[in-house]
């Protein structure tokens, strides 16, 4: 019987394209151990599209998607993969913008759709859909340069925040631009920075030494479950798990799994995990991200839900799985058959008129 075969899609624009290559890295072993055949997908930083593989280093041949059918030109010769696993982190890949592309091809994929990608991007969005269904979140002011006058409104609704506060470019990943914030005068310093990353901020309300605790969610609809809750311990001079202590600096955090919690909250953190994978429609995988009150564990927010999560050999994603006795390789053959069956419901759909 022929192997399926898996394109990896990494690298990407943003500034995230570095952990995408890291984290293809492992999808492309994973899915050659789990019985596929992968193929390498670059997104290159000019918007490129190669068949450069990332364990191996160099350029590969040139490769064309066509959205008329989701197939790949590679010269002379097409290929049509059986699903595409995107690894993009950050803009124009994990937003929809990418699922968009390959939805018009009629592909399948692994991963959250449009909709879900996009709005699970907007921290402010998110935020609001999730607290839609009962997940406690933190209050925030948002700040759009776009709309005259933003930023001076919102630097006077966040003096009625206590500190510490948390500023944030409202649609960028892996805390990118992220800055917290112990004083007033060091706020419009803050908003600045993250204006450089994106178009539109949003301050929130910090929780002082607030424990953090993760989630992975695995499946669709209904049926999707929650892993064990993990917790994340900044080390050294890291106040939070920021992008350094994600990626740049190999002694930044401490991962503790399982997380160190009463039965009830975490069977309470994992339900909501799954109400907010739910509410932003979610489907395949998703990594939630709570924060915990270090005085009373009872009481959490939802920080945010990162819909493309890290799958590189440290990442916590796989290990939350790994705990919960679903393995890597499992969890990465899981997500091709999920993507496969999206793809044949939507096939379904009838597109006619009448």
């Amino acid at each position: 019987m022929k192997k399926k075969l898996v394109a990896v899609i990494y690298g990407g624009r943003s500034s995230e394209h570095e952990v995408s290559v890291e984290s293809a890295k492992t999808v492309m072993d994973l899915a050659e151990k789990a019985g596929f055949r992968a193929l390498p997908v670059l997104i290159g930083r000019d918007g490129r599209w190669s068949a450069s593989d990332p364990r191996r280093g160099g350029k590969g041949p040139a490769l064309i998607f066509d959205p008329s059918d989701g197939a790949l030109l590679r010269g002379r010769s097409r290929v049509r993969p059986d699903c595409y696993f995107p690894i993009v982190h950050g803009t124009t890949g994990e937003d929809g913008v990418l699922q968009g592309l390959l939805e018009m091809g009629g592909a399948a994929y692994a991963g959250c759709g449009v909709e879900a990608s996009a709005i699970g991007m907007d921290k402010v969005l998110s935020k609001k859909l999730v607290a839609e269904r009962g997940v406690p979140v933190l209050p925030h002011v948002l700040i759009e340069p776009s709309e005259k006058g933003s930023a001076e409104k919102g630097l006077r609704k966040a003096a009625s925040l206590p500190l510490p506060l948390f500023v944030k470019p409202v649609s960028l990943g892996s805390s990118v631009g992220v800055t917290k914030v112990k004083s007033r005068a060091a706020l419009p310093a803050a908003v600045r920075r993250a204006l450089k990353f994106d178009s539109a901020v949003m301050i929130e309300r910090g929780v002082d030494r607030a424990r953090e605790i993760v989630v992975g969610v695995l499946g669709e609809g209904a049926s999707a479950s929650a892993s064990v809750c993990g917790e994340v311990r900044p080390k050294g001079r890291h106040e939070f798990f920021d992008y350094e202590a994600k990626y740049l600096d190999d002694d930044g955090m401490e991962f503790t799994l399982p997380a160190a919690l009463p039965a009830s909250v975490s069977s309470a953190l994992r339900g909501r995990a799954t109400a907010a994978f739910r509410a932003l429609g979610c489907s395949g995988m998703a990594r939630v991200d709570f924060l915990l009150d270090p005085r009373d564990p009872r009481r959490f927010w939802f920080c945010e839900i990162n819909t493309a999560p890290g799958f590189t050999s440290h990442s916590l994603y796989p290990r939350l799985w790994n705990e919960t006795g679903v393995s890597p390789g499992r969890v990465v053959a899981r997500l091709v058959k999920i993507g496969e069956a999206r793809r044949s419901s939507r096939a379904r759909l009838s597109i006619a008129r009448k």
